[in-house]
């Protein structure tokens, strides 16, 4: 599929609204579990990433339930700053 196509899953290289510490993060899988939009996923090494982008509410939930304060959220869309 094609990763510009907003309407299916995006590669784990795509553009995201969210920024994992791949050396902070230990791969438990809280954000995961608490993203109220399933928006996150597990990659291929098993850290988390933004599979479906444009579903993203930009609640923070996964910043803050973060307990090694992996995930940090950047270039947030014009109109929610």
């Amino acid at each position: 599929m094609d990763q510009l196509n907003s309407s299916g899953p995006l590669a784990e290289d795509a553009f995201s609204w969210l920024e994992v510490d791949r050396r902070r993060c230990n791969r438990c899988g809280i954000c995961v579990d608490m993203c109220p939009m399933d928006v996150l996923h597990f990659g291929a090494q098993g850290h988390p990433y933004m599979r479906y982008r444009d579903d993203c509410w930009y609640c923070d939930v996964c910043v803050f339930v973060c307990p090694r304060q992996a995930i940090t959220m950047k270039e947030l869309p014009y109109l929610i700053r």
